[in-house]
């Protein structure tokens, strides 16, 4: 009987049961408390009714032929019309790994028929009440045929392999062991499987620190990456509120995949940005830019949250493999390599020189009385200036050098493919460079200089590492005395 006009209407429950005695029962049991209610024999007939007319709960049994309960609650939660109705489970399976599949569907709740009536209708109208009266939909409904439904089902199978298999080929990254830049790429390279972009990011947050990855897929795209990293940190704002981060570190890397030509920055004004939210912290955000996500459809896009999830672990493991591996091979202090990996890079790059026909330069830079540093302003005025100098240092240097702590305030710089002459104007500028700056600790302003040391293989005298290291110490020492904040090099006649 239809409701008189302006009346409320009467909640709707949706029955889909193949089993005409159950069916009986649970109509007659809601019916009686008030609700109106509908039937379906099988799983495709429940989808085409809730599809069809408005419905306020669905109850589900399993085993239904042609599409079973586990089956049409996931397609009916992964359609825009239907996935806000909740889903009761209603079966006499009831073992573990039944009621985990029955959740992961999809379900509002998971109940074995041995279930008491009145527990069951206790669940139905506190579910129902949260939901307040029924209204009618905004949206027009729809009919769908059998074949309809079905062929949302493949879709549907389509679309959780495709996400299965890109989820494997990630984790897949995982067990690869690689670099953390070729972790990034590699990951980001696999997204753009899924959709197209012209400019990938990710920003992993620490506190008020940032440390973010570009990785381009048209060259073109690197002129763009300052105005993705001003739109990455409004992005972690609004998941983030509060004061922007202190300090962005920044890494441009290049797709494997990258195409030339491609869009320049003006085609990039597509933006979009998927957080991982880890223990409701916000922990990372994926950004991608350009002009095709514009176009791309919503279920590509909800896809892209779980991977973004996965792409967060493997690439979080990647940073913490680096960061291990960078404690054992960096100074703790000044973040340069620590004594013993500087040598061996040392050791490594002396070979080089003969097969070659090239040389191998060494710097040792001491910052000039830094005992008395440490004597009038502390050892922690004397620990900021350690680190600034470090930093002074491995600036101004080429991306082929590399710079370690020789020890206490004594540095070292392995100049690869560097004769002497050229060593010599490094030093100089590692030497001003010091000498130029003006530190700022606690205590107030600070000015400090340096000694340098050079020496050059090959040269007269030199035929190993150790030679090598023991000509620049001793230039280092000329250096000193000869009224230190100057650069001496082995091949200077002696005073």
């Amino acid at each position: 009987m239809a409701n008189p006009p302006g009346a409320e209407r009467r909640q709707t429950i949706l029955l889909a049961d193949d089993s005409p005695v159950v069916l009986n029962m649970l109509e007659t049991l809601f019916r009686g408390a008030g609700y109106e209610v509908r039937t379906a024999t099988d799983g495709i007939r429940a989808v085409e009714e809730a599809v069809a007319r408005p419905v306020d709960l669905i109850v589900l049994d399993v085993m239904m032929p042609h599409l079973n309960g586990y089956q049409a609650c996931r397609l009916l939660k992964s359609d825009p019309q239907t996935r806000s109705i909740p889903v009761v489970i209603l079966t006499s399976r009831g073992q573990a790994g039944d009621r985990f599949w029955g959740l992961r569907t999809g379900a509002d709740a998971y109940l074995t028929k041995d279930t008491a009536p009145d527990e069951l209708l206790e669940l139905v109208v506190r579910t129902l009440a949260g939901r307040g009266p029924a209204e009618s939909p905004p949206v027009p409904r729809r009919t769908e045929t059998s074949i309809d439904v079905l062929a949302r089902v493949n879709d549907l199978l389509d679309r959780q392999l495709f996400e299965a298999t890109i989820l494997s080929e990630i984790g897949r990254v995982a067990r690869t062991p690689a670099r953390l830049d070729e972790t990034v790429t590699s990951v980001l390279d696999l997204i753009g499987r899924v959709v197209d972009f012209a400019l990938g990011a990710v920003a992993f947050v620490d506190g008020d620190e940032m440390e973010t990855f570009f990785v381009l897929r048209h060259p073109a795209a690197g002129t763009a990456v300052p105005a993705v990293r001003a739109r990455l940190v409004e992005a972690v704002l609004r998941d983030r509120p509060g004061a922007a981060p202190r300090e962005v570190r920044t890494r441009v890397l290049t797709s494997a995949d990258a195409r030339e030509g491609g869009p320049g920055p003006e085609g990039l004004d597509a933006f979009r940005a998927f957080p991982v939210i880890t223990g409701q912290h916000l922990v990372a955000v994926l950004a991608l830019a350009g002009r095709a996500l514009a176009r791309i459809p919503p279920e590509t896009e909800a896809l892209l949250a779980p991977v973004t999830n996965q792409a967060y672990i493997v690439m979080e493991n990647g940073r913490l493999i680096e960061r291990l591996r960078d404690l054992s091979i960096r100074d703790g202090l000044t973040e340069l390599y620590n004594h013993r990996f500087a040598m061996e890079m040392l050791a490594n790059e002396f070979p080089r020189v003969d097969r070659y026909s090239s040389a191998l330069s060494v710097l040792l830079l001491d910052i000039d009385r830094f005992k008395r540093v440490n004597d009038q302003y502390g050892h922690q005025t004397g620990d900021v200036i350690l680190r600034e100098v470090a930093r002074s240092v491995a600036s101004s240097l080429r991306t082929v050098d590399a710079a370690g702590r020789y020890g206490g305030e004594e540095f070292i710089v392995i100049l690869p493919q560097t004769p002497y002459e050229a060593a010599r104007r490094t030093a100089e500028r590692l030497r001003r460079a010091v000498e130029e700056r003006t530190f700022t600790p606690a205590d107030g302003k600070i000015r400090v200089t340096a000694s340098v040391g050079v020496a050059t293989y090959p040269t007269e005298g030199v035929h190993t590492v150790s030679d090598l290291v023991l000509a620049a110490d001793k230039a280092l020492y000329r250096a000193k005395e000869a009224g230190r904040n100057r650069v001496v090099g082995d091949l200077d006649p002696a005073p």
